[in-house]
């Protein structure tokens, strides 16, 4: 039992920061382009428009993907409850590998949409010039 809870308590840490930075990156994004704190791409850095930009759009794709997976990984360890130990550490680690993945792919969406959005330079691309992918 003692270990059902504390792999409960780790596989909801994910979802939990997940949800709390992205809304924090939408609503308040670092007020400067920094290598230390916040969503740190090349792309994202080249100005403030595009650091604002992609923390706006990053923070709402982390705050969405977060708050869905907290019921999520709680469906999973509820169906875990009152396992071995051995069936609770190989069930989170699948669900722990799934919200790695899932803690990746806005990463991915995030530099597609800067792309689509900004030319090379930073620069915003006009309406004619967004490429329709």
């Amino acid at each position: 039992m003692w270990f059902w809870v504390f792999m409960a308590a780790n596989s909801i840490v994910i979802p939990i920061l997940m949800a709390g930075f992205g809304k924090l990156f939408q609503k308040r994004p670092p007020a400067q382009i920094n290598s230390i704190y916040g969503y740190r791409t090349k792309m994202s850095r080249l100005n403030m428009d595009t650091w604002n930009y992609a923390h706006r759009y990053f923070g709402k794709l982390w705050m969405r993907t977060g708050c869905l997976m907290i019921p999520g990984t709680m469906l999973c360890m509820a169906l875990l409850y009152g396992r071995d130990a051995d069936a609770v550490g190989t069930g989170c680690a699948v669900l722990m590998t799934v919200q790695v993945i899932l803690l990746i792919l806005p990463v991915i969406a995030t530099e597609r949409e800067l792309h689509r959005i900004f030319d090379l330079n930073g620069k915003r691309r006009q309406q004619t010039d967004l490429p329709l992918f």
